[in-house]
C-alpha cells in the first residue's frame, strides 16, 4: 500500500510562476530597460554632437569605436569577476559608472571646456560599464528565471532592447533639437533609476555542486575560449553574429552620417533609429512562437538571407524616413534566431562559467560594433554612401552562403528540447 510520502513523491512538480510575477526578474528586467533607454538616446546624440563641435565624421565614427573597443578589451575582465563577485554588487558598480561619467560630460561641454577628447573619454567609460552591466546580467539570468521558461525571458529581453531603440534613439534626436546634452543628462538620470531599482534586487545563491575556479583573469579567459572551441555549433553561431554585427553596425552609422550630411532635421535621424526599434520590437514579438515553429537553420537563413535582399535598398531609397524602414526590416528578422542562440548558450554553459563564457564573446561582438563604424565611416569619407552600402551588401551575401552551407548549423539544436531536460 502507498503511503503519503510515496503519494507525495509522485505528484508532479507544480508549475513555475509566469515571468509576469517573477520579482527578481522584473527588477532585472526593469532596470535594464531604463539603462538601455537612456543608452540608445545617445547613440545618435554622440555623432551629432561630433559634428556640432566641428569634427568631422571620421572623428564621429571613432567615438562609436572608442565604445565598441573598450567594451571589448573589458569584456573578459567583466565576465571574470561577474563570476567570482557579488553580481549584483557588478550591476550597481555599472551603472553608478556610467552615471557619473555622463553627467561630467555634460557639465565639461556646458562650461565650454569639453571637446573630442572628452567625449571620447566618456565613450571609453560608457564602454567598460556596459560590458559589466552585460556580461553580469547575462550570467545572472538562469539564475532567476526557472529552466523552461529561459527562452520566453531571452524573447522579452531582445523585446526590451528593441523597444528602446523605439524610444531612446526618437526621444534623444527630440531632446537634442531642444539642447544639445540633454540626451547625455536623461541617459545619466536614467543610469541612476536603474541603480536605485537594483537596490532592491534579491541575487540567488549559485548552485551547489559546481567546483570553485581558480583561475586568474588569464586563466578566465582560456577557460571560456575551451569552452567555446568544444562546442562546434555555439562556435560557427558566434561567428556568423560578429560578422553580421560588424556589417549591420557600419550600415547603421553609415545611415545616420548620410542623412545628417544631407540636412535632414534631427528628428527624421532619430525616427530612423526609432524604426529600426520598432521592427526589432516586432520581431521579438514574434519570436517566442517563432522559435518553435523555425528550426535554428531555418532562422539564421532567414536573417542572412533577408538582411542580402534588404540592405541594396539603402543605396535607392531617400534618406530619412524610407531608410529607416529598410533597416526596419532588417531588425524583424533578427530576435528569434537571436533568442534560439542566446539561450541554447545559456542553457549549455555552468553557472559559474556563464560570465567568462558572456565575455569571450563579448569581444568578437564588441569588437564588431567598434570595427563596423570606423569601417563604414572610411569608407564613406574615401568611396561613397553608395559604393560603402554595395560592400556592406557584399559581406552579408558572402554570409548567407557561409550559413547555408555550414554543417554545424544545420544541426543546431532546438532549444525547447534543452529546456525540457533536467
Amino acid at each position: 500500500m502507498s503511503t503519503g510520502a510515496d503519494l507525495a513523491a509522485a505528484r508532479p512538480a507544480p508549475p513555475p510562476r509566469p515571468l509576469s510575477r517573477n520579482r527578481e526578474y522584473n527588477l532585472l528586467w526593469s532596470a535594464n530597460m531604463v539603462s538601455q533607454l537612456g543608452a540608445q538616446g545617445t547613440l545618435i546624440a554622440y555623432p551629432m554632437l561630433v559634428l556640432a563641435l566641428g569634427g568631422s565624421a571620421l572623428q564621429a565614427s571613432l567615438v562609436e569605436f572608442a565604445i565598441g573597443t573598450s567594451r571589448a578589451l573589458a569584456a573578459v575582465p567583466a565576465g571574470a569577476l561577474a563570476d567570482r563577485w557579488n553580481r549584483k554588487t557588478v550591476l550597481l558598480a555599472a551603472e553608478l559608472g556610467r552615471a557619473v561619467a555622463l553627467g561630467l560630460l555634460a557639465l565639461t561641454v556646458a562650461f565650454g571646456s569639453g571637446g573630442f577628447g572628452a567625449i571620447l573619454a566618456v565613450a571609453v567609460v560608457e564602454g567598460v560599464c556596459t560590458a559589466l552591466f552585460t556580461t553580469t546580467d547575462q550570467a545572472l539570468l538562469p539564475g532567476v528565471v526557472p529552466r523552461s521558461q529561459l527562452g520566453t525571458a531571452v524573447a522579452r529581453n531582445t523585446a526590451r532592447y528593441h523597444l528602446a531603440t523605439v524610444v531612446g534613439p526618437g526621444l534623444g534626436g527630440v531632446l537634442y533639437g531642444v539642447q544639445r546634452l540633454l540626451p547625455f543628462v536623461a541617459q545619466s538620470v536614467a543610469s541612476l533609476l536603474s541603480f536605485v531599482t537594483l537596490l532592491f534586487l534579491r541575487v540567488p545563491p549559485r548552485p551547489s555542486g559546481e567546483p570553485e575556479a581558480r583561475e586568474g583573469m588569464a586563466g578566465a579567459m582560456r577557460s571560456g575560449l575551451r569552452w567555446l572551441a568544444a562546442n562546434r555549433p555555439v562556435r560557427t553561431t558566434v561567428l556568423v553574429a560578429t560578422v553580421f554585427n560588424l556589417a549591420f553596425s557600419g550600415m547603421l552609422l553609415v545611415v545616420v552620417v548620410m542623412a545628417q550630411q544631407a540636412g535632414r532635421p534631427a528628428g527624421e535621424i532619430g525616427a530612423i533609429g526609432a524604426l529600426l526599434g520598432a521592427g526589432g520590437v516586432v520581431g521579438a514579438v514574434l519570436a517566442p512562437r517563432l522559435r518553435h515553429l523555425l528550426t535554428p537553420y531555418a532562422a539564421l537563413m532567414l536573417l542572412t538571407w533577408g538582411a542580402a535582399a534588404l540592405v541594396p535598398l539603402l543605396a535607392v531609397v531617400p534618406l530619412g524616413y524610407a531608410s529607416g524602414l529598410v533597416l526596419a526590416g532588417v531588425a524583424l528578422l533578427a530576435p528569434t534566431a537571436s533568442a534560439i542562440v542566446t539561450t541554447y548558450q545559456m542553457l549549455v554553459t555552468p553557472d559559474r562559467m556563464r560570465g567568462r563564457l558572456a565575455g569571450v564573446i563579448g569581444i568578437s561582438m564588441s569588437a564588431a560594433s567598434a570595427l563596423g563604424p570606423l569601417i563604414g565611416g572610411v569608407l564613406l569619407e574615401t568611396a561613397g554612401g553608395t559604393a560603402t552600402v554595395l560592400v556592406c551588401t557584399a559581406v552579408f551575401g558572402v554570409l548567407a552562403l557561409v550559413v547555408s552551407c555550414a554543417p554545424a548549423v544545420r544541426t543546431f539544436p532546438r532549444p525547447k528540447e534543452l529546456e525540457a531536460a533536467e
